[in-house]
């Protein structure tokens, strides 16, 4: 059934370059617990820069690519190949699964316990980022995959999806900020780290709560959101965060999201902590046999 979610995404354009649903004749790299029906044809997600990108943007292309290509976790869509010749690219796994917010727009009928299954494997990965001290800088809803036992992935190629082109504010370059989901340092400072990967984090489980029928910020314009990101800077008494989930969200869940808000990024928790938190929200947890 998820099939059909793929037509969406194959063939997107950007202003950097482009993205691709590719189906591989067999990947060595993928053991038999992460293929586990034994097939060797598998989709694939290709993102491939435009010839005469600038060089920044081929840098941070092939930093995340080639950082990205020496990870292995359940949790995180793997980079299988990579290539940094021009024009660079590079071939991620897709699998069986679909972008978290499609999904979750038609399937409205998932549980609470379902939706913090899904939190909680975002923070497992982002957990095994953070180990090694690295950063996301574009964690969100649209940046997860899922499949339909529910099992999810943290991948980045999202950027590259006119599906998701709303989500970004296009700067005069042509490049993508996703200005809603970054903390204030980010926005204003240039400041990334792993506690703002917290902040998105915070962001994303606000998303996966309200089935990602809305933006964060809904009320304001793109110069709102940077003007409360300067309420932030400023000392945070006039700044705003995402209006608060439906009242299904339990309160101990809205406190984590105002913790990963926390003005002063030392002050924020660790994704560690975080995983631990939800991973006993989701203690006993049995995926649904059939949706």
């Amino acid at each position: 059934m998820f099939l059909k979610y793929f037509k969406s995404v194959k063939n997107s354009f950007a202003k950097q370059g482009k993205l691709q649903i590719c189906e591989t004749d067999g990947i060595e790299e993928l053991s038999d617990e992460e293929s586990p029906t034994g097939g060797r044809r598998r989709l694939v997600v290709v993102k491939t820069l435009w010839r005469g990108c600038h060089n920044d943007v081929k840098a941070a292309f092939a930093r995340e690519a080639t950082w990205g290509a020496g990870l292995k976790h359940p949790q995180l869509a793997r980079v299988l190949g990579l290539s940094l010749l021009e024009p660079p690219c590079a071939a991620l796994d897709r699998g069986d699964a679909a972008p978290l917010p499609t999904i979750l727009r038609q399937d409205r009928k998932l549980n609470y316990s379902s939706l913090i299954h899904i939190c909680c494997q975002i923070a497992a990965g982002m957990k095994y980022l953070e180990s090694f001290e690295l950063v996301h800088r574009d964690l969100s809803a649209r940046n997860v995959t899922v499949t339909e036992d529910l099992h999810v992935k943290v991948a980045d190629y999202a950027m590259f999806c006119e599906e998701f082109v709303n989500d970004y504010h296009i700067m005069a370059d042509g490049s993508r900020l996703p200005l809603r989901w970054m903390a204030w340092e980010c926005l204003l400072m240039g400041m990334y780290s792993p506690a703002s990967d917290v902040w998105s984090f915070g962001v994303t489980v606000w998303e996966v709560l309200t089935f990602c029928i809305a933006k964060p910020y809904e009320e304001m314009n793109d110069d709102q959101v940077v003007e409360n990101a300067s309420e932030w800077r400023s000392g945070g008494r006039g700044a705003r965060v995402p209006a608060a989930p439906l009242p299904r969200c339990r309160r101990e869940l809205y406190d984590l999201m105002h913790e990963c808000w926390r003005r002063e990024p030392m002050q924020r928790p660790r994704f560690h902590d975080l995983h631990r938190f939800l991973d006993r929200m989701t203690h006993g947890y049995k995926a649904p046999n059939h949706r």
